[in-house]
C-alpha cells in the first residue's frame, strides 16, 4: 500500500509557482531577447530586406573570360640538345624500313611463347623509368609459354646485350633496356599477336 501511495503522489499536480520566480523568469527571457537583436549582423538585415531590382545593373560584374590553367611553357615546342659526347637513350619511332612478311612457321600459333592482348584489344607493352627517371625500361606483360624464347627472339632482333634484356619469372614479364614500345609493338604485329 505505501508503495501505491508514493505512485500516486508522483502523478498527482504539482501546486503552481510563488510570482517571485515567474517574475524572475520572465526578466531573464526578455534580457537574452533584447540581446539578441543587438548582435544581429547588419549585413544580413540589409541583404533581407534589400528589394529584388537590388544590386542595379551599374554594379553587377561581367563574367571573366575562363583562362586555361595549363602551364604556358606548352605552347612552345621543347628542343632538344644533342651533344656529341652523349648518345640518346632510346628510340623515339618505329623503323621506317619496310618489312616482309614472315613465314607461317614464325608467327603465332607455331611459336613457343604467345602474347595476349589486353581487354581493350592492345598489346600489353609498357613504357617505366626507374632510378628517379634516369633508367627507362619496356615491360612485356602478359606472357604464355616458353619466356626464354621470347627474350631471344628480342635480343636477336633489336641486337641487345645479355643484360639489356632480362627476365621476370615471378610476373612473367620480360624487360628491355630503354623505351623501345613501337619497335616492340612491331616486332610482334609482324608476328601476328
Amino acid at each position: 500500500m505505501a508503495q501505491s501511495r508514493s505512485l500516486l503522489s508522483f502523478l498527482m499536480p504539482l501546486p503552481a509557482p510563488r510570482p517571485a520566480t515567474v517574475h524572475r523568469f520572465l526578466r531573464r527571457l526578455q534580457s537574452t531577447s533584447a540581446q539578441s537583436r543587438v548582435t544581429e549582423d547588419p549585413n544580413l538585415v540589409a541583404s533581407r530586406t534589400a528589394p529584388k531590382s537590388y544590386p542595379p545593373p551599374s554594379l553587377k560584374s561581367q563574367p571573366r573570360p575562363k583562362e586555361s590553367r595549363a602551364s604556358h611553357r606548352t605552347s612552345q615546342p621543347t628542343r632538344i640538345k644533342n651533344y656529341p659526347d652523349q648518345q640518346v637513350l632510346h628510340r623515339t619511332g618505329a623503323r621506317t624500313e619496310p618489312t616482309e612478311p614472315l613465314p607461317e612457321t614464325q608467327c603465332a600459333p607455331q611459336l613457343p611463347y604467345f602474347v595476349t592482348r589486353t581487354p581493350s584489344n592492345e598489346l600489353p607493352i609498357y613504357q617505366f623509368h626507374r632510378a628517379g627517371g634516369n633508367k627507362k625500361l619496356t615491360r612485356i606483360r602478359k606472357i604464355d609459354g616458353n619466356l626464354e624464347a621470347l627474350r631471344d627472339a628480342v635480343q636477336s632482333e633489336f641486337k641487345l646485350k645479355k643484360e639489356e634484356c632480362t627476365i621476370n619469372s615471378l610476373t612473367r614479364q620480360v624487360i628491355v633496356k630503354g623505351h623501345v614500345k613501337q619497335e616492340i609493338e612491331a616486332f610482334l604485329q609482324a608476328r601476328r599477336f
